[in-house]
């Protein structure tokens, strides 16, 4: 079985978010799952990347409301 590990900056080109994004993420329990080498030598297991983005991919707002999700403004109200 082969593992493909990807480094914090792979990920964050990837996902076009910054390494302070992904390392938030990691502190909110948020984001694709990730492991530690040694230290604090963060790695991300490519099928668990992939598997996330799937998982959060919609092809309509409708679609992305029937998996739960909030959009900007429902907390006022408007777009839940």
């Amino acid at each position: 079985m082969t593992v493909v590990l990807l480094k914090i900056l792979e990920v964050s080109e990837l996902l076009k978010v910054s390494p302070w994004t992904l390392a938030g993420w990691r502190k909110d329990k948020f984001g694709p799952k990730w492991l530690y080498l040694k230290g604090n030598d963060v790695r991300y297991p490519k099928d668990q990347l992939e598997k996330w983005i799937k998982d959060r991919t919609v092809s309509c707002i409708a679609e992305a409301r029937g998996k739960g999700r909030e959009f900007p403004g429902s907390e006022k109200g408007g777009f839940k």
